[in-house]
């Protein structure tokens, strides 16, 4: 049985983890996170209001700085950033994984520890790649 306080570091990876991948795909789309906050408020509401997009901006970019924010509403704004055209049409996908409980605490533990290393690698590829350019 895992503790409160276990809970609450895994957590906070998670939102880490979530946070790298919103803005890796928020640069590979070529968009600002401003534009990002716009098309992800247009998308979850039926208006183009100025002021709620400018608000949602605000609280958007605040999240994706903290790693306190919710893992929930990370994957929700990944869940609709997967559906903008923008994103269809890139050759991206989305890291998720998604536990099935065939596996016991510490496998899962075991295989999070392993996809965070590959993230890690593929990144400094990217980065290292860019920079040969």
């Amino acid at each position: 049985m895992r503790t409160k306080k276990e809970n609450k570091e895994e957590q906070l990876e998670e939102s880490k983890q979530l946070i790298l991948e919103i803005k890796r795909v928020c640069e590979q789309l070529g968009l600002s996170q401003k534009e990002l906050a716009k098309k992800i408020y247009c998308e979850q509401n039926d208006d183009d209001n100025e002021k709620g997009i400018k608000d949602f901006s605000s609280a958007f970019a605040k999240q994706i700085q903290r790693p306190t924010t919710q893992p929930e509403r990370l994957n929700e704004y990944l869940s609709v950033i997967s559906r903008l055209p923008e994103f269809k049409k890139s050759d991206l996908v989305r890291n998720k994984y998604i536990p099935l409980g065939h596996l016991s605490d510490l496998m899962q533990n075991e295989m999070l520890k392993i996809s965070k290393e590959l993230d890690e690698k593929f990144r400094n590829k990217e980065i290292e790649e860019d920079w040969e350019e």
